[in-house]
């Protein structure tokens, strides 16, 4: 009976052990869909799980900060400025709020928390979990080391994802490490932190290190942070010191900020220093954890420096820019952290003002440089400074306003429609003198801002436009005013935050040395975010030809490239940008530049500065004398402005400039003038008269006498003087009818004919009857033969050409022996480049062009290009001269000598006749001179 029961209640314990193997086995099924389910929760992440009840996390912002920190201590949270996600409370306008949507929790997160065994994650399934591969032993919570401060703080920063899932496989690793009992003072654990600044580089090195302290990785907890140009300067032996310094501390981090600095070009020092890192880096490794930080740009070349860089540095940490949302929810958590929950803002920090404001701020996004929670700071600032300017302006107006609200107006600045209605910069700028082009444009360009404003107000997304603009101008027309003006504009539009104007020229942006020329010109980008840069000359940036296509200078080519890679021209982008320069040397820039300065600065919506007319310049010659206590007869301002409109065919016109630079020497004539008059006429009251303009003022009234006193010592000119009186006649009677003479008035002539003909001594005084018509600025005459103009290489012909065209702008260009334009490789592209250029708006009737030169030769050489002949209508044909011409000749030049020949004059006698014979045998000689060799005689005699 005893054994009967025995056997009864063995099969009672058997069936219940096989119940309790059913019930374990439908348990562990459970246990599979519960972990199942959490892991398709984990890799739904931000689509599918959100924060309960709590609103959206802070970041934790980057940290410029170079001075090393203390060698004690590492801290869970940022001490650089990161703000960390807490509970917080929407702030909003009370009857105007959008509710907010909190940001969901990343993949990461989530994971994180399950590990912990938090938000209501079974940690039953995971027990189960780990009684089937046999590792009951082993919790998640508290006993895989899941609870840990250091990861929390990391967790905690807002977006991050990459870094997140990154930081989780590195605690794995460790993890499986302590599972497998196996030991970690082998384990590199460097690590480079790439990305833009601002994105939370230098608080995420301060967590790793602390939690690397935290599982006993490293030994010590001390932490120094330093950059990569400190390290250079300091040479291998302050690293030395360095490393010494956490060593004796225990052990712990160096954190490198820029570590890219230390392979930058010529910074050999730099180089020696990381060679000797990747040494310790090997030898401390289990001691110290070396943390690198840069640009991910730049740190392409820093691994490129030594091929044992990647497995000295194992570990890499992709931050990414924030979205708008991470953004917005940062921006929220700066003004509640500023105002501790006090600011009220219209329509919510979520409504529509601030997504606008944030999108503006965003559209750097995935740019190099893009600042993140820096760039918010800058915007949190132009926030408060529109909201403290907009109280004053209610105060003073006698209402009580809201110190704790911001408005509309504050966050995204204000209407533009209505913003300029009183507004001191665009009055001043409507009342500049002259300049109709430049203000439609601005108008245009303002209109688009205007429209775009609304656009955003509706949900729209903005017409894309740049505040960089291209201003084509001479001297003294205004660019650098209407500069400031525009800047101070686009600074009252709340498009940027400072709007002062900062004046450069190229010299300040190109170094002595390789990589000097960037450092330069990123240095004064930099120091110009929200300031208006005006970059005058800015032509003189390119360094090479356009028509030899090569870029000859590398120091001005990387100032080039440095502003293409610095300015985005995005909208919302906190800067402005202007190049000033001179049309033609701006476009051949643009056409032989990098091709991305077209795309930053549009060519095709340049601003063009025409020069000043006659009427403006009488306009700014009052003003001036107005702002002076000066005054001028009706007469002067006339003369004044004569003086002006010949000034203005000389090369650089100054306009403005020019004014001004007349009115100093209308003060010294006038002086003069003064000290000449007796006491008792003398005034304190200066009147300007004609003469104090011009001492030679009616030498339009005499000019017909001028002109034959000017020849009357040239023998046979009859005819060039003739057609010269009726060219005086033509431009007296058209300036009178004021009309423009100079479309009427020939200025290009082929003088041709034999040696000796006068060609050289007619185009001499050439200067001075054009000078006197009111053609040219100075009676200069400017020489030059053939192969002035023609080069001795491919490409050289035409600057060539081009400069002496410039040289000789006001006054006369003489040519002679212009038919060997026509002959040598390289003449074919000189008559090219000469045709072009007369056609030019820059030449055109703004210089007199004579080409002189034998019959036949310039015959031949006007056949050589059809352009040529038709820029050239004017033929003055200088034939042989007759013998009584030369006797004629001689004579006066012997009278000048004080020789004495009578028979000279005494046409009548024996001697003369043989003397006309003895000259017309010798003129049949084909060497012969005509008025060259009688001189030649004269001297012998």
């Amino acid at each position: 009976m005893a054994d009967l029961e025995e056997q009864v209640a063995a099969e009672r314990a058997k069936l219940r052990d096989t119940q309790l193997v059913q019930e374990r086995a439908r348990a562990i099924q459970q246990k599979e869909k519960e972990l199942q389910q959490s892991i398709s929760l984990v890799t739904r992440g931000s689509q599918s799980v959100f924060t309960s009840g709590q609103p959206p996390a802070a970041q934790s912002s980057n940290s410029t900060t170079t001075n090393a920190t203390s060698l004690q201590g590492s801290p869970t949270t940022s001490t650089d400025g990161a703000v960390l996600a807490q509970s917080e409370t929407e702030v909003t306008e009370p009857d105007d709020e959008t509710p907010s949507a909190p940001l969901p929790k990343s993949s990461a997160q989530v994971e994180w928390e399950y590990l912990k065994g938090v938000q209501g994650a079974s940690n039953d399934a995971i027990d189960g979990i780990m009684e089937m591969i046999g590792l009951e032993a082993v919790k998640s919570k508290g006993v895989q080391g899941a609870s840990n401060d250091a990861i929390d703080g990391i967790m905690e920063m807002i977006g991050l994802e990459a870094v997140k899932s990154k930081v989780l496989d590195i605690k794995a690793k460790i993890d499986t490490s302590k599972m497998q009992n196996t030991s970690m003072k082998d384990e590199r654990v460097n690590i480079a932190l790439l990305g833009n600044p601002g994105t939370g580089k230098t608080t995420v090195a301060r967590l790793y290190a602390s939690f690397l302290t935290s599982i006993e990785v490293l030994p010590g907890n001390a932490f120094v942070e330093t950059t990569g140009s400190r390290l250079a300067n300091d040479g291998v032996a302050g690293v030395k010191k360095l490393i010494e310094e956490v060593i004796n501390a225990g052990g712990g981090a160096i954190f490198v900020d820029e570590a890219y600095q230390l392979t930058s070009e010529h910074n050999y020092q730099g180089r020696q220093v990381l060679d000797f890192l990747l040494a310790e880096m090997e030898n401390q490794v289990g001691t110290i954890a070396f943390i690198l930080a840069g640009y991910n740009k730049e740190m392409e070349k820093f691994f490129e420096h030594n091929p044992g860089l990647p497995s000295r540095v194992p570990h890499q940490l992709q931050f990414e820019d924030y979205t708008d949302k991470e953004l917005l929810c940062m921006l929220q958590k700066k003004i509640e952290k500023k105002y501790t929950g006090r600011m009220k803002i219209e329509r919510g920090i979520h409504g529509l003002y601030g997504k606008i404001a944030i999108q503006r701020l965003a559209k750097g996004r995935g740019t190099q440089g893009f600042g993140n929670a820096r760039a918010l700071e800058i915007l949190l600032a132009r926030i408060t400074d529109r909201q403290a300017a907009r109280l004053r302006k209610e105060i003073r107006a006698g209402r009580n306003p809201d110190p704790m609200l911001l408005r509309k107006e504050d966050i995204i600045g204000p209407d533009p429609s209505t913003a300029l209605s009183h507004n001191e910069a665009w009055e001043k700028l409507q009342s500049l003198i002259g300049l109709e082009a430049v203000k439609e444009s601005i108008r245009t360009q303002l209109r688009r801002i205007s429209t775009n404003y609304q656009r955003e107000l509706q949900g729209k997304k903005p017409v894309e436009t740049s505040l960089n603009r291209v201003f084509f101008g001479g001297p003294g027309t205004g660019k650098t005013s209407v500069a400031k003006l525009y800047g101070r504009i686009l600074a009252d539009l709340g498009l940027l935050s400072n709007g002062e104007v900062v004046v450069k020229n190229p010299a300040d942006f190109i170094g002595a040395a390789l990589g000097q020329s960037e450092a330069n010109t990123k240095a004064i980008l930099a120091n110009t975010i929200g300031k208006v840069l005006v970059i005058d000359e800015a032509y003189m940036l390119y360094g090479g030809s356009g028509n030899t296509g090569i870029q000859g200078d590398p120091y001005k080519t990387s100032v080039i490239d440095t502003m293409v890679a610095e300015i985005q021209s995005v909208p919302g982008e906190d800067r402005c940008v202007l190049l000033l320069g001179y049309k033609p040397q701006m476009e051949e820039m643009f056409q032989n530049v990098n091709p991305g300065l077209s795309r930053r600065f549009a060519i095709d919506d340049a601003f063009h500065f025409a020069d000043f007319s006659d009427d403006e310049l009488l306009e700014i010659l009052e003003l001036k004398m107005a702002s002076q206590d000066l005054a001028a007869t009706s007469a002067a301002k006339a003369v004044a402005i004569e003086v002006l409109s010949r000034s203005r065919n000389r090369p650089n016109f100054g306009n403005g400039g020019e004014v001004e630079n007349l009115l100093g020497r209308a003060k010294t004539l006038h002086e003069a003038r003064q000290a000449s008059l007796p006491q008792s006429e003398k005034s304190l009251d200066i009147i300007f008269e004609p003469q104090d303009f011009d001492i030679d003022y009616e030498r339009h009234e005499h000019a017909s006498g001028n002109l034959q006193k000017l020849f009357e010592d040239v023998v046979g000119c009859e005819e060039i003087v003739a057609k010269l009186e009726r060219y005086q006649k033509i431009a007296r009677t058209m300036k009178a009818r004021n009309m423009d003479m100079r479309k009427t008035i020939p200025t290009n002539f082929i003088f041709k004919g034999p040696p000796g003909t006068g060609k050289t001594t007619t185009a001499r005084k050439m200067g001075q009857v054009y000078f006197d018509m009111g053609f040219l600025s100075s009676t200069e005459v400017v020489e030059c033969s053939a192969s002035d103009l023609v080069g001795q290489y491919v490409g050289q012909t035409g600057p060539k050409t081009k400069k002496l065209f410039e040289k000789a702008l006001g006054r006369v260009l003489f040519v002679d022996e212009a038919y060997r334009l026509g002959e040598g490789p390289f003449a074919q592209e000189a008559i090219d480049e000469l045709v072009g250029i007369l056609t030019q708006e820059a030449f055109f009737a703004k210089i007199v062009v004579i080409l002189a030169g034998y019959d036949q030769d310039m015959n031949r050489l006007m056949a050589v290009n059809s352009g040529l002949s038709s820029r050239f209508p004017d033929v003055v044909v200088f034939p042989n001269m007759s013998p009584g011409s030369c006797l004629e000749l001689l004579a006066n030049v012997l009278k000048k000598n004080h020789v004495s020949f009578p028979e000279l004059t005494q046409r009548s006698s024996d001697v003369y006749a043989e003397l006309k014979d003895l000259v017309e045998e010798l003129s049949r000689l084909p060497s012969w001179g005509n008025a060259r060799d009688m001189i030649t005689i004269s001297k012998a005699m």
